[in-house]
């Protein structure tokens, strides 16, 4: 077994996921209320798909979208969930059946996103301004994938700093000579 191999595998793994950790993961998780903006509407478009996905490993599951579109803006809300073989996504249909009864929502995005097609959604209320998808709900998503990409990632820098810098302290004492 070649150590440095592995050795220079789990760095390249660990540098990989703490970037993930921090492209994909961290700019959801890490965003304040404070920097987001309200968007009023009345929702012109609203429909649940489900998509049946298909990983690499040949491993098949149903991924949930929730879609919707406002008259006062071009973009199009959408929420996403892999919900494995579950046949029905319930907490997108109560939001949907909210959503239809409402008529309008207001809708909490990144004001950098506001003029981008699908921005991130953070929060939603209906007509009444009561919350239906919450802040916190929608950071949660992003607070796994952070935590095992960044832990994988440290573990994958670790374990290349132990095999480059801590030697075995047995091997150091066979390999002196001695004299006498």
């Amino acid at each position: 077994m070649n150590k440095a191999y592995y050795a220079e595998k789990g760095l390249f793994v660990g540098i990989t996921s703490v970037v993930c950790a921090f492209y994909f993961f961290a700019p959801t998780l890490f965003t304040l209320k404070s920097s987001l903006i309200e968007i009023n509407g009345e929702i012109s478009e609203l429909n649940i798909y489900y998509t049946r996905v298909e990983s690499y490993r040949g491993s098949n599951s149903i991924k949930s979208e929730l879609q919707f579109t406002l008259n006062s803006s071009q973009s199009r809300y959408v929420l996403m969930k892999n919900i494995g073989q579950s046949g029905i996504n319930e907490r997108f249909e109560n939001l949907e059946n909210q959503l239809r009864q409402s008529g309008s929502a207001s809708v909490w995005i990144k004001q950098s996103q506001k003029y981008e097609y699908k921005p991130t959604v953070f929060q939603i209320a209906d007509k009444n301004r009561s919350i239906i998808y919450g802040f916190e709900e929608s950071k949660s998503h992003s607070r796994f994938g952070f935590l095992i990409s960044f832990a994988l990632g440290i573990f994958g820098i670790g374990l290349w700093v132990r095999h480059k810098y801590f030697k075995n302290p047995d091997m150091r004492k066979s390999k002196r000579i001695s004299f006498f």
